[in-house]
Parts: C-alpha cells; sequence; structure tokens
C-alpha cells in the first residue's frame, strides 16, 4: 500500500539504530528523533519528542516481549515514518511500571495524516512480533540493512 506520494517508504533503512547503549526513555527517544530530523523526516524534533511524550503519559506504549511502541501525531512530522531502535541491554520504560524494553518502534505521523498510518503498523506490528521467531530473529539481526528487510516484509 503506497503513502503519501513520497520517495521515502514508510521504514527506511536509515532510522534504523541497532545495539545503542541507552539508560532511559528518554535517551532512545531523544535518539531517533533527533536522527528524524537530521534525514529530514521531521521539521522540529522538540514537537515531536513532546507529543511522543505526551502521548506516554496518558498511555505507555510498552506492550511486554520487550517492545515498545511510542507514537507522536504532530505538524512537524513531515513525512510519516517508523523508525526502529535496538538497545544493548533491556532498559526500564517508564518509572510506575516494571516494564523492560529493548525494542523501540516510534512512530511519527502529520496530523493529517487521514489513513490512521500509525493504527495500522501498530496493529501489524503487534501480529508479527507476537510470533517468537520474528522477535528472536530481529534481536539477531547484525545490520540495520537485514534489520530493515524483516521489517519491510511487515504489510501495512
Amino acid at each position: 500500500m503506497e503513502l503519501e506520494q513520497n520517495d521515502r517508504g514508510v521504514i527506511s533503512e536509515d532510522l534504523i539504530f541497532l545495539d545503542q547503549e541507552v539508560v532511559s526513555q528518554d535517551e532512545a527517544l531523544q535518539i531517533i528523533v533527533s536522527n528524524a530530523q537530521a534525514k529530514g523526516y521531521v521539521t522540529d524534533k522538540d514537537k515531536l519528542y513532546e507529543a511522543v511524550k505526551k502521548r506516554e503519559q496518558e498511555v505507555p506504549t510498552a506492550i511486554g516481549y520487550s517492545i515498545a511502541i511510542p507514537h507522536g501525531k504532530t505538524d512537524a512530522v513531515t513525512y510519516p515514518f517508523i523508525s526502529f531502535l535496538r538497545t544493548t541491554e533491556e532498559i526500564k520504560w517508564t518509572e510506575e511500571n516494571e516494564e523492560k524494553v529493548r525494542l523501540v518502534f516510534l512512530i511519527g505521523v502529520p496530523n493529517k495524516s487521514e489513513n490512521n498510518l500509525h493504527l495500522k503498523f501498530i496493529s501489524q506490528l503487534s501480529k508479527k512480533l507476537l510470533d517468537q521467531e520474528f522477535r528472536k530473529k530481529l534481536m539477531a539481526q547484525t545490520n540495520s540493512k537485514s534489520a530493515f528487510e524483516q521489517l519491510n516484509s511487515i504489510e501495512i
């Protein structure tokens, strides 16, 4: 399914970060939003960061299996995107919750996203991540190209 008419896929290899040494949710989110801005997906990384944090405060996005799917909707997002960050160690996702996370999928969506891309992706990704083999393979990927190919196989 084709999204906005641009040459960027929703998942792109330049927003995949493997084995990042981060100790907190904030650190993981900062890496992603900074890179999303540097690559032209976002005009204002702080706006996206705030949108994601606001959403996290409403309902934390850790879904079990060491996975979190934070997302933010803001006009600072130029192109809808999905970024994947894998940490070297499990990190505590929220203070209130003991949930530990290693696989972070951040979804950035423009305010005017009429096709609810993030909901479709969350639904498809959640189904895939229930598959232990898929998770195991994602944990074992050694470079962003192979991680990208695996994630790109998810139908949205």
